[in-house]
């Protein structure tokens, strides 16, 4: 874990952005938060994030949306990043191979426990 410090969490639903964020700062990440896309490219071009907690739905950009820019766009400093996507969405069977292809990852929020972000941050090296 120790190469996944800086970690960005990017989800609008207040509540759970605070508990992902005090948990994971507890457990002695460098946590920085975004509420909706725009926020989330604004952070992650300064902020340089070794991680990022990507949910699909937000204000402004989607998810999805983000994932293609983060990934490919150098400007926004995460070409290297890893990416989980947070999500609701029960069958990923769906979502389009290239999404694959840019995230390390996804999480159902409805079904995590928070000791599964460490699981997951540990198994991203």
């Amino acid at each position: 874990m120790a190469g996944l410090r800086k970690i960005l969490i990017v989800e609008d639903n207040e509540q759970l952005r605070e508990i992902y964020a005090t948990f994971l700062q507890a457990n002695d990440f460098k946590i920085v938060v975004a509420i909706d896309g725009d926020e989330a490219l604004d952070v992650a071009k300064k902020e340089h994030p070794d991680l990022i907690f990507l949910d699909i739905m937000l204000p402004k950009r989607d998810g999805f949306t983000l994932l293609k820019l983060l990934r490919h766009e150098p400007e926004y400093n995460c070409t290297k990043a890893k990416i989980v996507m947070l999500t609701n969405l029960g069958n990923w069977s769906k979502v389009s191979p290239e999404v694959h292809k840019d995230m390390d990852g996804y999480v159902v929020k409805a079904e995590i426990v928070l000791t599964d972000l460490l699981e997951i941050i540990a198994s991203l090296k």
